[in-house]
């Protein structure tokens, strides 16, 4: 049998270096080979953020890389969002969205920098959180009621402020303001921390947030609480009364909720993976008293069952915050 030639050799190696190029599969490294990024679209200190740190945290280790928490807040959850939006659907980039981020801001925003229904895969449902309508202390009232009157007395010499326009927080307290008959200045904000800083000032009439946000400083009786937006009143909170309570039914059963979502095009393992990790992370009792001292509720459930609620909360709201005339 005759020796291969050189000019054989030669020839054997390009045409295996031809197959690999035409089958790039062969080459790829299985998911995932470096960190995972979870984009916060809100600023830190908020729920959004504890709730990211929380499932960043505890996923790490189920898929064997570490998941990096990115905050980058801005115009109610579109920054971060967007960002998210136009990453590759590879696995490596997700957003903790949901309500405010994803479905709020089409009522107010006519020109979205992304789809909200084409351009996100929901991976897994995370958690419900209620929202507190709160006062400043200088105003000198005690309920929900008696800031009514305060600011219908003085149409447009009061302001509350939100979030960022269009976020859970901005919605609920302007649909407080329509139901009330208010006529108040919405001052939008880069997250929650310099509204809240204005409202312990006395600069800010009121707001709606979170009890992650507004909790400590009810208790401890720097703004006062007045309702909560939910047909329960909440743990860390047990003497502020639901707004049906108060007088307001209509401006009850407001929760913002929270998921991951990863780009569109990332591979079904992938998601599959993501959601059973994320999913076994809020089974634990541990992560389960972290969402309680917060008033986190957690969900959980399918990819499909993420999928159908995403579309069902995106029927409800959309249509509602749109009658609003709300605009970015």
């Amino acid at each position: 049998m005759s020796q291969p030639t050189r000019r054989h050799v030669l020839l054997g190696a390009a045409g295996l270096s031809a197959g690999l190029v035409g089958a790039p599969h062969v080459a790829r490294a299985a998911w995932p080979d470096r960190p995972v990024k979870l984009v916060v679209p809100f600023a830190p200190g908020g729920s959004y953020d504890t709730t990211g740190r929380l499932i960043a945290e505890g996923i790490s280790p189920l898929i064997g890389q570490n998941v990096v928490v990115e905050n980058r807040p801005g115009a109610g959850g579109i920054v971060g969002s967007a960002a998210v939006a136009r990453a590759p659907g590879d696995g490596y980039t997700l957003v903790l969205g949901g309500l405010t981020a994803q479905i709020l801001v089409q009522g107010v925003n006519a020109d979205l920098p992304f789809r909200p229904m084409e351009d996100f895969v929901p991976v897994a449902l995370v958690a419900k959180v209620p929202l507190v309508l709160v006062a400043a202390r200088q105003l000198n009232v005690r309920t929900a009621q008696d800031l009514a009157s305060l600011v219908r007395a003085a149409p447009g010499q009061y302001n509350f402020s939100s979030a960022g326009n269009g976020t859970s927080g901005h919605i609920a307290a302007q649909h407080f303001s329509n139901v009330a008959g208010l006529q108040a200045t919405h001052v939008p904000y880069r997250g929650s921390a310099a509204g809240l800083a204005d409202l312990l000032a006395g600069r800010i009439a009121y707001l709606v947030d979170t009890p992650s946000v507004v909790a400590e400083h009810v208790r401890t009786s720097f703004i006062t609480g007045l309702a909560v937006l939910s047909d329960a009143r909440t743990p860390t909170l047990p003497n502020v009364p639901t707004m049906k309570e108060a007088g307001f039914p209509q401006v009850n059963s407001l929760e913002p909720w929270q998921a991951v979502l990863a780009p569109k095009g990332t591979p079904p393992e992938i998601t599959t993976k993501l959601n059973q990790a994320i999913n076994a992370v809020i089974a634990r009792p541990e992560v389960r008293a972290r969402f309680a001292a917060i008033d986190l509720t957690p969900m959980s459930g399918s990819q499909q069952e993420a999928a159908r609620f995403f579309r069902e909360e995106n029927d409800r709201w959309v249509p509602l915050v749109r009658e609003m005339n709300i605009t970015a």
